[in-house]
């Protein structure tokens, strides 16, 4: 998109002098699609990717003559190597940007391993996973400043180590990783306009709240996740509702993450001896409570803004019928005699399979009206893994199971054939 954008801003003084547009148009064209530096991804990736192993090599040889240093020279060595790789760094950033990036990837591999080698030679015996925030912190600062999308990579991976030592180590929640990607990680997503990074920072924020909640009370996971991840999708709704072109873009890339958590969770609402274990729970602790009503409060406000405004889109309005029959027993199985639940346990499990059959149906469709690849793909897969679950669950007649097969086999070649003809009819 930059280079469209550079284009144009050649062209807005050419079109100014020949009196095509006014000078007021002109700024507000430009203020609407600026130009700004970038840097070739695949390459940054790659030099990226090479001053790690060289960083590592580096750390490595300090670690093989380790035992044979003074305690001054292992600091005079690993300060040495930080601090000159930052000041390289900063030397090139106006000459070569992608070496400069480079560079700055190498300083914080350094300030990684300066970090623990410090705690080794002064035998620091302290929590170790604060290492990974004090290393995070410090690349996070790098994002900001530069701004750095190669640092902002890092910084969501330390935090994510931060995070996954402490659950899996301590066995400690650690809510503090999740406000410090949304407080920090996510606002730097909409500052570097990366699409990459706000999907991987999404994921991120899923997985460490899943986490979190399996630390305190593992039977709420399924049902907190839900609620989370339909609240994600309904706010980013409303994001794209007010954004540009650009932050759609981006919003949309926050949204996928999400998306995949609902369609994994009403995947396995859809068995009937998960859907007990997902919806069958209990509010034991404040912090899981907080988590839900939090997700449930925020998701049904903003279904409500939608379907004000007319903006319940299909994606959203699959998230809404999820959250509302979830909650169905989640709310008042309590209060229910023990002999219905069963009953209606097994009504939402066919809900769920029927619903999820058919948004399945409705991607093959529309990918196939619009040759949209994504939607044709991904419903295909739904459709085929759920038309292959319930072959092994529910029919045990090789007919009908033949059946079943002639029935997904000619779906799925009707709607290629359909999907081919119009990506064909799109080119020309």
């Amino acid at each position: 998109m930059n280079k469209q954008h550079q284009w144009l801003s050649t062209q807005l003084p050419l079109w100014v002098k020949d009196k095509t547009i006014s000078q007021q148009q002109a700024d507000t064209l430009h203020s609407r699609y600026p130009v700004k530096d970038s840097i070739n991804l695949g390459r940054l990736l790659l030099t990226a990717v090479g001053a790690i192993m060289i960083g590592l090599g580096i750390i490595l040889l300090f670690a093989y003559n380790w035992d044979e240093m003074g305690k001054y020279t292992k600091l005079s060595v690993i300060f040495g190597a930080l601090i000159s790789a930052h000041s390289l760094a900063f030397f090139f950033i106006n000459r070569n940007k992608v070496l400069s990036e480079s560079l700055f990837v190498l300083g914080t591999m350094f300030m990684g391993s300066t970090i623990f080698l410090v705690g080794q030679i002064y035998h620091l015996d302290s929590h170790y996973p604060n290492a990974f925030l004090l290393w995070s912190a410090g690349a996070l600062a790098l994002a900001w400043a530069l701004p750095s999308l190669s640092q902002a990579f890092m910084a969501i991976i330390l935090v994510s180590c931060w995070h996954i030592t402490e659950v899996l180590d301590f066995d400690y929640a650690n809510h503090s990783a999740l406000l410090l990607i949304l407080i920090a990680i996510f606002p730097l997503v909409w500052r570097l306009h990366s699409p990459v990074l706000a999907r991987f920072t999404s994921a991120t924020l899923l997985t460490s709240l899943a986490l979190s909640i399996l630390a305190i009370d593992e039977d709420m996971v399924g049902v907190i996740m839900l609620m989370s991840a339909s609240a994600l999708i309904a706010t980013e709704q409303i994001v794209r509702h007010f954004a540009n072109t650009e932050q759609k873009n981006i919003a949309f890339e926050i949204e996928k993450p999400a998306v995949l958590v609902l369609i994994i969770t009403m995947f396995c609402l859809t068995f009937t001896d998960l859907i007990d274990e997902i919806l069958n729970f209990s509010f034991d602790s404040p912090i899981t409570t907080g988590y839900f009503w939090s997700a449930l409060i925020l998701s049904q406000l903003s279904f409500a803004w939608l379907l004000f405004k007319k903006q319940l889109s299909h994606l959203s309005s699959l998230a809404e019928l999820t959250v509302i029959l979830a909650l169905l027993p989640a709310l008042f199985y309590q209060q229910l005699d023990a002999e219905i639940l069963p009953d209606i346990y097994l009504i939402l499990t066919l809900a769920f399979n029927i619903i999820l059959l058919l948004f399945s149906v409705w991607l093959m469709i529309d990918g196939a009206r619009k040759a949209n690849r994504q939607h044709m793909v991904y419903g295909s897969m739904i459709f085929s893994i759920l038309a292959m679950v319930r072959y092994t669950d529910l029919f045990d007649s090789l007919v009908i199971r033949a059946s079943i097969f002639l029935i997904v086999g000619i779906t799925l070649f009707s709607v290629g054939n359909i999907y081919q003809r119009n990506k064909k009819e799109a080119k020309s």
